[in-house]
């Protein structure tokens, strides 16, 4: 029975964000996108996350605000 418990405790964790900051993956739709080096923001798209954009101004990777 222990051993049964810890399985289901371990299971039900996995694939949940659990930090509600928004500063890991998986932090929902909204959202914008920023470039650290320049400050140019767009729109956070579900389609492409921000580490696999580049700024249209300088190239740079952009990171999730």
């Amino acid at each position: 029975m222990i051993r049964g418990k810890r399985m289901r405790n371990f299971a039900a964790g996995r694939g949940r964000n659990t930090n509600p900051s928004g500063d890991k993956p998986g932090s929902g739709p909204g959202g914008n996108c920023v470039c650290p080096s320049c400050g140019y923001t767009t729109p956070h798209s579900r389609l492409r996350p921000c580490n696999e954009r580049k700024c249209p101004k300088c190239g740079a990777k952009m990171t999730r605000e």
